[in-house]
């Protein structure tokens, strides 16, 4: 959307395997600013690792302010994991760091779950984008620093078992070398250290082999495009504020005679109840708002 201070909106890419995140952000950055015929800010919501797919929202102008509070909406995922090793970045692109003769039985599995649903506490992998004394965690590692990794509380909502072995038929007692599972869970989480939890629950190791990201917040993979239909035509594939975030907030239209009191920074007075609200001016998003007490102010200024 076109508004007072230039572009402004989202993209919603379906990232390919091999690709940073920091690489879609530079691809559309140049291209967008290229088609509008200056320089955009664009940044992404939420890293993807490289071996993963899928869904990566990325922002565009203003709604880069967005940041925090888009990394904090709710994330799916569909995994798959093996047993027998783990690696130095619990991914299969990493290096064999341990295996073991052990192979859980699916009961075992189903039990691991279960004790993983919920808030529970999930040390990140060591090399990940997690700050360890202000510097990246895969950096100190890449440099041989020994690093040690503070748990931290993260949220799994629903983890579902839905493949054993390649297949869809198992028994309780089978031993199992492989699963496909899909979760749900809050930001910060990480499924490669899901996917060890799982394995050291049931005595033995584990990787991630393969991992989608299926939404995050209210970005979905049937609303995606991939990265070559974006670069070609950035402008047409920005979704606007307004239908974005729509799926996130209610929108509150600014009353006439509260507009010169708000935009100056004034709270007015709502009958909204508590909780965030996307202020709109003509129908035009003006700034994300607080409402508490019947008083609303602006929290983030989009325009």
């Amino acid at each position: 959307m076109q508004g007072s201070s230039g572009i402004s909106g989202f993209f919603c890419i379906d990232k390919p395997r091999g690709w940073t995140s920091s690489d879609v952000v530079a691809v559309l950055r140049g291209a967008l600013s290229k088609s509008v015929g200056y320089k955009v800010k664009v940044g992404h919501m939420g890293t993807l690792d490289p071996m993963a797919t899928g869904v990566l929202p990325v922002a565009a102008g203003k709604t880069t302010r967005l940041f925090d509070v888009l990394m904090n909406k709710s994330k799916g995922y569909a995994a798959r994991m093996a047993f027998g090793y783990e690696t130095d970045t619990l991914d299969i692109e990493g290096e064999v760091s341990e295996r073991t003769d052990i192979l859980p039985t699916v009961a075992q599995i189903k039990a691991a779950i279960t004790g993983l649903t919920g808030e529970i506490e999930q040390i990140p992998p060591i090399y990940s984008a997690k700050s360890v004394g202000g510097v990246k965690a895969y950096k100190l590692a890449r440099s041989g620093a020994e690093i040690q990794m503070r748990p931290v509380k993260v949220n799994i909502f629903s983890l579902t078992l839905d493949s054993v072995n390649g297949g869809k038929n198992y028994d309780d007692a089978d031993r199992v070398s492989e699963i496909a599972f899909t979760v749900e869970c809050g930001g910060g989480t990480y499924i490669r250290s899901l996917c060890r939890d799982i394995a050291l629950a049931c005595g033995s190791l584990g990787t991630m082999t393969e991992l989608k990201r299926t939404y995050s917040g209210c970005f979905t993979l049937e609303n995606a495009v991939g990265i070559e239909e974006a670069k070609a035509n950035p402008q047409a594939n920005i979704i606007p504020v307004i239908t974005a975030l729509s799926g996130i907030y209610d929108i509150e239209e600014l009353a006439q005679n509260d507009i010169k009191k708000f935009t100056n920074g004034i709270p007015v007075r709502t009958a909204r109840a508590d909780g965030d609200v996307l202020v709109t001016i003509d129908g035009k998003e003006y700034a994300v708002a607080h409402c508490c007490g019947g008083i609303m102010k602006a929290r983030i200024n989009l325009w």
